[in-house]
Order: C-alpha cells, then structure tokens, then sequence
C-alpha cells in the first residue's frame, strides 16, 4: 500500500521585351493582391469553399483561447485566494473540531469510486461505476459533481440536483446513495476540507491551523488501483484529490486483487492502443470477476472512467443497461425549453409548436427539481444535528418553472472550443477544433433533412452552446443569426448552481429537433447517445 532551386537568350532585344513583359504582370498581380486584401473577409459569402473561414482554427486561434483560458484561471484563482484569506479569521478552532459520522449501515455492502476530469467524464465514470455496482449487486454511492481543471471553483454539487435518481433505481434496479448524505460534514469540517484542496496551488497560504485541522479530523479511506491511477506511473486525477479533500479523507492506495486463474491476460494494446503491460486492471470482466465474491463493506476504486467494456463495445452494454436510465429532472428539461424559446421567440416567421416532450413530465411527488427523492433507498438517519451534507442551498425558485406549453423547432450545436485543442495531433486536428465552415454545413444538412425527412415547412432557427471565447467566432455567429446562449443574462448559475449552465447546455442539446456535434467532444457523444435513446432522432457531425 502507498499513502500516497534563365538562361542567357542569344535573342537580346526579345528578352528585354519577355522581361518587360514579366515585370508587368508582377506589378498588375501585387496591385491585384492589395485589393483583395483590403477586403473585409467577414463579408466573404461562406457558400462557397474559402479556406479563409478555416483560419480560426490554427495555431493562432490555440494560443488565443489558451492565453484567454490562463488569464481566466489566474483571475479566478486570485478571488478564491482572497476569499479564503477574508476567511482566515473564522477558520474553525481546533476545540470545536471533531470527527466526521459515518452513516453506511453494517449490513449493506456498498461501491464508489474517485471521480476523474470534468463533467461529461464524471458522468461516464458515474455509468460505468453504476454496471459495476449493478453486477457486484451493491449499493452505489455516488461522489458529487466536483471541481476539476476546467472550473477552479473547488465547490461540488449532488448529482440529484440534475438527475432523477429515483427513476434511475427503479428502471435499473440500482440503488444509490450519495456521499453528502451518508458522510455528512458540519461547515466547520466543510471549511478544513475546502482549504486542504488549496494546498496543491503555488503560492498559497493556508490558515495557521489548517494543516493541524486536517491531521485531527481526516481519515483514511483505501481505494483499489485501477488504470494505474494511484500507483507510480499516474497520480490521482484533479478531481479525484478534491473530493478527498472535500469529504476528509486520506487516500491510501492498494493493488486490486490478483487475476483469476479462469480469466484471460488482456493485451492493453489489444484494447485501448496502449503499450504498458499484460495485466493491468483496465477490463470490465476482468474486473466483476475479480471482486464477485469481495466481502468488505465499502469497495472503492481509483478510477472508472477509462475502463473498457471490452468485447461488448458494439452493443455498448453500459450504455444501455446504464446511461440511456439516467434521465434528467423534468424541472431542469422545462428550464432548457423556455429558454430557447426566449431565444427565439425574437426570430421572424419562428413556427411554435405544442410541448409534448415526455421528458417534461413531472412526477406529483417530486422534490428538488423533479426527482422524486434525492437519493433512492432509505436515506441514513442523520443524528449530527449540525451537519447540513453539503451546505448547499435548494433555490426555492426552481419550483415555479412550469413547462411551456408550446415550443420552437430549431436546431442546436454543440461548438466545442477551449481546451480541446490540447487534446488534438497533426492528423485529427481539425476533429478536434472543426473549422467553421463544416459546423455551417453541418447545419446546412440539418435544414435540408428537416424538410424533407419531418416535414418542417420552414428554416428552423440555430441556438449554440459554446466554450469559445473567440472574437472571430463570436462575429460569425452573430453574422449567420444563429443565438448562443448565454447564461450570464439568463441568471442560471444563480438558480441551478455552479455546474448548471452545462447541465441546461446539454439539455438543450439532447431536446433539438436536429442537433449537430463535435466529433472530439464527450458531451457530443452523450448527447448523441440521448438523442437516440429518448427521442429515436440522430446527430449530424461536421
């Protein structure tokens, strides 16, 4: 265990005409090219097959977004900074400090796992966590939406703010818990928590007492390895370390538990393309073999994220035994509709039809924004009268939003900007920061087969959900009149929280009449995948 490339013409007088001729046509060319030049390219019709457009998505348009995306980052981590040193004075005393209560019952056997990267990818972990504990016939428990490398914001949020985890229980038969609940923290245990996930930022100062804080209240909580995340080659993932630190706990690291002897030795290469050894814990049926019979209370893994499902890819058994069962709350889907329809209401000759979307339907017993519990078997009974779970507060307002009863056919795109870039080589670049002018033929075929495969008898509208923070991209949107939707004015955050603008972004998504993607993007795939599950309709891919 580890705690961690001329020649001279014999015809003179011919060659000072060719000459002449020559230096002629160089001055008429170099006039011709300044007058292109001063062209205005955004005036450029993008109906015809101009590299121009693609120039956004170079080199130069990466720096851009990564210096934006660095200028942000240390903005935001100064404000956190300062916050927490406005903090300093009512950081907790060591005397009023005591151990966190654990609320599992003894004779339920539970599952749960670090969460990795960002949203989309914590909720693959969440889906693929879930057919574990499906298989291993356990209790879920479920880690928070959390903080990661895009955000900074070193806050979390339950998953059932968003998804109807009652509904997910009775159609899978999985049970779930979340963390929040069963290991429920005072706000004085909350403030050690939050200020332990800031002492892996340079320069940062903690209060005098924090380190003391932690080492009297933390625990150790074992985790098994899995895709060698904790182990020497790879260190526990951003998001993995904050909700550790979020929830008081050491990590303390093992080996998972050897091969059966029955079980074949998986080639990594032969799953994923990777080199590193013959016997690394990265299959599902390696791994529900392995601990089928494991008799501690609480298993708990490194990672999910990147587990293959290998063999089952092309039934994508997860998937359909898992993800397509994670709906969201009817209030956040009602939310989602009447703001395009705000959006779009302004457009000319926009034809509303009626709301019949069936994931809009509530349940009567429904609370906290349609999810009929916030955890899905018999919630721990919690006798720590000062412990709120996760201090975080329900916005009352969320139970006036109201379906509307009409909505505008349209069509949604999903413009993946950012970071992805970072993710991108030579030869998939353009997958990956897809240029402008494929997203605008995308949607090109988007209209034409509204028309002539459901029958819309007009040009449906274009809203955009999008991380750029491009000037030249924001002009051409503007320019095509397509709406990006912007949650700042909207006032999301404020009612659905820290992660709700990209919960409301996704939903948006899945509930367009066509819905063109990002081929690189996770959250493209999902919404995909949604797409054709909950209403049999099929994403468009530039």
């Amino acid at each position: 265990m580890k705690k961690f490339s001329g020649y001279n013409s014999p015809y003179p007088s011919k060659g000072i005409r060719t000459r002449t001729l020559m230096v002629v046509v160089f001055i008429v060319f170099i006039s011709a090219w300044t007058l292109l030049s001063s062209v205005d390219l955004i005036d450029l019709n993008y109906n015809n097959k101009s590299t121009i457009t693609t120039s956004n998505t170079g080199l130069e348009h990466q720096q851009q977004q990564q210096q934006q995306q660095q200028q942000q980052k240390q903005q935001k981590d100064q404000q956190h900074d300062h916050n927490v040193n406005q903090e300093e004075d009512t950081f907790p005393s060591l005397e009023e400090l005591q151990p966190p209560v654990s609320l599992l019952d003894p004779n339920t056997k539970y599952f749960s796992y670090l969460p990795f990267a960002g949203l989309t990818n914590q909720f693959m972990g969440l889906q693929t966590a879930a057919f574990i504990a499906q298989k291993l016939n356990r209790t879920l428990i479920l880690p928070p939406i959390i903080s990661n490398t895009h955000d900074h914001d070193n806050t979390h949020q339950r998953w059932s703010r968003y998804f109807d985890l009652a509904r997910f229980t009775q159609l899978t038969g999985v049970s779930v818990l979340e963390w929040d609940f069963v290991r429920p923290l005072t706000s004085a245990q909350r403030k050690v928590g939050r200020v332990r996930s800031l002492l892996k930022r340079p320069n940062y100062h903690p209060p005098q007492n924090a380190i003391k804080a932690w080492n009297l209240i933390a625990e150790n909580l074992t985790c098994h390895i899995i895709y060698g995340y904790g182990g020497p080659e790879r260190v526990i993932n951003h998001s993995g370390w904050n909700f550790a630190t979020h929830f008081l706990y050491n990590l303390v690291v093992k080996d998972p538990l050897p091969r059966r002897p029955d079980m074949p030795i998986y080639n990594r290469t032969l799953v994923d393309g990777e080199t590193k050894g013959l016997d690394e814990l990265v299959v599902m049926d390696d791994i529900l073999a392995r601990y089928q019979d494991f008799e501690d209370q609480l298993l708990m893994f490194t990672h999910t994220f990147k587990i293959k499902d290998f063999g089952h890819n092309r039934s994508d058994r997860i998937w359909m035994n898992i993800g397509r069962h994670i709906h969201y709350v009817p209030k956040l889907m009602e939310y989602a509709a009447a703001r395009v329809n705000d959006v779009l209401k302004q457009d000319r000759g926009v034809e509303a039809v009626p709301n019949d979307d069936p994931e809009e339907k509530e349940d009567q017993s429904s609370e906290e924004g349609g999810s009929s519990s916030s955890t899905t078997t018999q919630e721990p009974v919690n006798n720590n009268t000062d412990a709120t779970e996760s201090g975080e507060t329900f916005n009352p307002a969320i139970a006036n939003i109201k379906a509307p009863s009409t909505r505008i056919p349209h069509i949604a795109v999903h413009m993946r900007r950012g970071d992805i870039w970072t993710k991108c080589n030579d030869r998939n670049r353009e997958r990956c920061m897809v240029p402008m002018e494929r997203y605008i033929n995308a949607v090109a075929r988007a209209q034409t087969h509204a028309v002539t495969q459901k029958g819309f008898h007009s040009k449906l509208p274009v809203v955009v959900t999008t991380d750029t923070t491009s000037e030249g991209d924001l002009a051409m949107l503007k320019k095509l009149g397509w709406h990006r939707m912007e949650h700042d004015e909207y006032g999301t955050t404020e009612l659905w929280g820290s992660f709700g603008p990209a919960m409301v972004d996704a939903a948006i998504l899945v509930q367009a009449d066509e819905f063109v993607g990002s081929p690189a993007s996770t959250m493209t795939k999902i919404a995909a995948k949604r797409q054709k599950s909950w209403y049999d309709r099929d994403a468009i891919l530039p």
